[in-house]
């Protein structure tokens, strides 16, 4: 029984380590929650579907943004979680854009178009039960600044 006594709370300290080194998979089919996102100054869209396919340190994701007028945008992007440029094309034109881990459930981006002009970045986060995605977006532009939050569900 005393081996026991401090078997059982060792085996739990690197059990609890090991899964929460773990990172989350942000892969899936993702669903804009309009009502529950937050817009700020941006017009919301009516609808944005995102698929994800993310293999650490790779991520790709493509999707389409459905505005209310019915308009709608393609997006798309292939790279990786790893601190390096990347070329992508976003609403606010052409660019470059690097992705770096924050932590085991979060990614930031940052977007520059070609001639430095605009920015944007964002914070991508994955709640715990993997079922809620949030980006908080911040666009840097020469007509000012608007920062939004947008909430994503798998189904």
């Amino acid at each position: 029984m005393r081996t026991l006594s401090w078997f059982v709370p060792a085996f739990l300290s690197v059990a609890l380590g090991v899964c929460a080194g773990q990172t989350a998979n942000f892969s899936g089919s993702w669903y804009l929650n309009v009502e529950k996102s937050h817009w700020d100054s941006k017009p919301k869209p009516f609808s944005v579907v995102l698929v994800i396919e993310h293999k650490d340190p790779v991520l790709q994701y493509h999707g389409t943004v459905t505005h209310t007028n019915e308009d709608t945008r393609d997006f798309a992007f292939s790279g990786a979680l790893d601190g390096k440029e990347y070329p992508m094309v976003s609403s606010i034109g052409p660019g470059i854009t690097v992705l770096r881990r924050v932590d085991a459930s979060t990614f930031e981006s940052a977007f520059r178009n070609a001639d430095g002009t605009r920015l944007e970045t964002a914070l991508t986060s994955l709640s715990r039960d993997g079922r809620v995605l949030t980006r908080k977006i911040s666009q840097k532009t020469p007509e000012g600044t608007r920062t939004w939050t947008e909430i994503y569900e798998r189904r």
